[in-house]
């Protein structure tokens, strides 16, 4: 029964969802199925995880039908009508928590049944929400509708005049069709960008033109034409103007739609660094921090890790240890704690590597209890750094043959990863023999291998080699 579609789908329920269906299958206005409760009564025993094994089949059908002989037909059936009341239930909360969905929909029936007043008021008061609402591309839907049915209760109405409602309504699906139509096409082009495909971007030229040409737009409308117009240009100028556009209506602008923004801004900003573009570092460190200090960058109620480290890497590129420190600790709090120790320990490594306190670096790393394998592989790097700062070959040759053997052996670690860290390894290894008949050799490895990790610290240390520093 633990396999079943019914327990995989019971549970996605956390807690208080679980007890809210408890109560929505009990509900006769819902289910009029007396065993169901009794079954969704037995399932309460193992909610919200249902991971006991003792969760079979046939002790749920023991429970519904006591004294009777197992009918595996019949408890199908059961399972079968229960999914059908939690799509219902689910069905149901999400409507609740669609507010303005639902007013739509009941001003659809005002109008339906020609109940003015009640149609009248419910209209002024789903507009009043609706504009105070930050903008997202589910309000451009909900001021669609809205139109439409401005429109359509103008047509139930048979008044033989002008229609003022059929404008707004042509204006409203304008706009979310130009807002859907910029947003698929960035993001078609953000994919071309990462994988091998090649996706057809019809009428998006007429779209750009028509919008440039407009003296006004909505703002969430000119921030995706300028991420359209900054990716498929390949553009300084509209990325410039896009960072305008975001630092004067991001206030105004849904958590939601505003991370979105950032993280096109911040990716195209990282594409620029990665080719050696170092005027992009502070840019992207403002779009990572104000990002942070309103919470779009944020998932769920934690920062990420990846965003955390992110953004001391910035720090320490432009050498500014001071703020790394101060952000490493303030935002460590903010962090799931699950990984909060190791991203604190290990960036504090980092900045310390940086300062050349290895001391501090080793006492860090030491703390680090591998909540992710990004912490393992990246603290033995900064473990082998340290060792060769240090002076400390005969520790740092010892290391890199256990961490060889580790990522040989370990099946949990992708290819492409294991393959990045086993070439630094190997590259290292042999830079450090320093065999002068091969030493351009093993540079022109150095510059040409892919994937690899800490190309240019390895050039350092093949130059120091060779000048005999170590």
């Amino acid at each position: 029964m633990k396999n079943s579609k019914l327990i995989e789908l019971l549970q996605t329920f956390d807690a208080g969802e679980w007890r809210q269906f408890e109560d929505f299958v009990a509900s006769p206005y819902f289910n009029s199925n007396g065993n169901l409760v009794k079954l969704c009564r037995f399932l309460s025993k193992y909610a919200p995880g249902f991971s006991s094994p003792s969760l079979t089949k046939e002790k749920a059908y023991r429970a519904v039908f006591p004294g009777s002989p197992f009918d595996g037909r019949q408890m199908g059936y059961l399972m079968n009508y229960l999914i059908q009341l939690a799509e219902d239930f689910i069905s149901v909360q999400y409507y609740r928590q669609h507010e303005l969905k639902a007013k739509m929909d009941v001003l659809a029936e005002y109008s339906r049944r020609k109940l003015e007043k009640h149609y009248n008021f419910l209209y002024r008061k789903a507009s009043e929400e609706l504009e105070a609402s930050r903008p997202d591309a589910g309000q451009f839907e909900y001021r669609y509708t809205l139109a439409e049915l401005a429109s359509q209760h103008f047509i139930r109405q048979r008044v033989r005049s002008f229609d003022p409602t059929l404008q707004n309504t042509v204006d409203m699906l304008d706009e979310l069709y130009f807002l859907k139509k910029l947003k698929y096409s960035i993001e078609m082009l953000n994919r071309q960008a990462i994988v091998s495909a090649n996706y057809e971007l019809s009428f998006i030229d007429e779209v750009q033109n028509y919008l440039i040409g407009k003296k006004e737009l909505r703002p969430l409308i000119d921030i995706y034409l300028h991420i359209y117009l900054t990716l498929a240009k390949d553009s300084g100028e509209h990325f410039t103007t896009l960072i305008q556009l975001i630092e004067k209506h991001s206030e105004n602008i849904d958590l939601a739609e505003k991370r979105g923004i950032y993280l096109y801004a911040i990716n195209f900003c990282a594409r620029k660094i990665r080719q050696g573009k170092d005027e992009y570092v502070p840019v992207v460190l403002n779009l990572y921090l104000r990002g942070i200090r309103d919470k779009s960058l944020f998932e769920d109620e934690y920062l990420s890790h990846w965003t955390y480290t992110n953004v001391v890497k910035l720090f320490l590129r432009q050498r500014d240890f001071e703020q790394a420190e101060g952000f490493i600790k303030t935002y460590s709090d903010n962090l799931s704690p699950r990984s909060r120790e190791d991203a604190l320990h290990f960036n504090l490594a980092e900045l310390y590597y940086q300062k050349e306190e290895y001391g501090e670096v080793l006492s860090h790393l030491s703390q680090l209890n591998f909540s992710d394998l990004f912490y393992h592989m990246g603290s033995r790097t900064v473990l082998i750094k340290t060792y060769y700062e240090s002076d400390e070959i005969e520790s740092l040759l010892s290391l890199l043959a256990s961490f060889s053997n580790f990522l040989r052996r370990n099946k949990k670690i992708a290819p492409g990863l294991k393959k990045t860290y086993l070439n630094f390894c190997n590259l290292l290894f042999n830079t450090l023999k320093n065999n002068p008949k091969k030493r351009e050799k093993v540079k022109d490895e150095i510059l040409q291998t892919q994937p690899l990790a800490e190309r240019s610290w390895l050039l350092r240390v093949w130059e120091e080699q060779g000048k005999g520093i170590r």
